[in-house]
């Protein structure tokens, strides 16, 4: 078993709504090492008309405190990008990045967008032949109609949970939704989301105890990893599901 891929950390310090500085940034690389994570890939807010070579040292100067957790403890960059009209254009003049240099993009959508808006800018993404990752699917109660998950991923997009949300209850029917698409193979990459140590953070074990228990091996691995390396080797990245 490999290391677990963190595809969704806002843990760059100072940047957007994440880490305050560079000391929270590194106790939370520590908390997730210890949770099992070996690589992150770092995905601050896109904002328009930021300079993206400050992210770049940023990502930089962060692998270097990462390396000193454990020399293969790997940071890599991407961005989460609000969906905006003109994404596309920013997309190839590199004003927004993909995910660690691929053609994998990491898109958010308003929690309240509506099912039509929200195809219809993923289709947009598809057809300019990158693949989109929507990123914390749970968000979008749009989605909770019959078929419309499977709609998207027929479509081209990778969908993007996060652990905290299959954290809790059985008997919450938030949890119980989120467990049902991990069961249903609607889900393809798990991310923490991680802002700060007292919110948001990196802490993922008691997700991986209800995956190991109801999930296949093959289907554990592809979510905490297989499928998010193979975004890190720009390869396309297949479905998994529950046995």
């Amino acid at each position: 078993m490999q290391g677990i891929i963190d595809v969704h950390a806002h843990v760059l310090p100072g940047i957007d709504d994440g880490a305050a500085n560079m000391e929270e940034a590194k106790a939370m690389l520590r908390l997730a090492y210890s949770q099992g994570i070996r690589k992150i890939i770092a995905t601050p807010h896109y904002k328009r008309g930021q300079n993206p070579d400050h992210i770049v040292e940023l990502s930089r100067k962060l692998q270097r405190e990462a390396h000193e957790i454990h020399k293969q403890y790997d940071i890599y960059l991407g961005q989460e990008i609000l969906y905006y009209e003109d994404i596309l254009e920013d997309l190839r003049e590199k004003k927004a990045l993909t995910m660690c240099g691929s053609n994998y993009v990491l898109v958010e959508f308003p929690p309240s967008v509506s099912y039509s808006r929200l195809f219809q800018g993923l289709r947009k993404l598809i057809l300019a032949r990158y693949i989109p990752i929507l990123a914390h699917m749970e968000r979008y109660r749009c989605l909770r109609e019959k078929g419309r998950v499977d709609e998207l991923i027929n479509t081209g997009c990778m969908i993007q949970m996060n652990y905290c949300s299959i954290i809790g209850s059985r008997f919450n029917s938030e949890v119980s939704w989120c467990r049902h698409q991990i069961q249903q193979g609607h889900i393809h990459m798990l991310g923490t989301d991680m802002h700060h140590l007292n919110k948001r953070t990196p802490e993922i074990e008691k997700a991986l105890t209800w995956m190991k228990k109801y999930c296949s091996m093959e289907t554990y691995q592809k979510l905490v990893s297989n499928n998010a390396q193979n975004v890190l080797e720009k390869k396309k990245t297949m479905n998994g599901s529950c046995e």
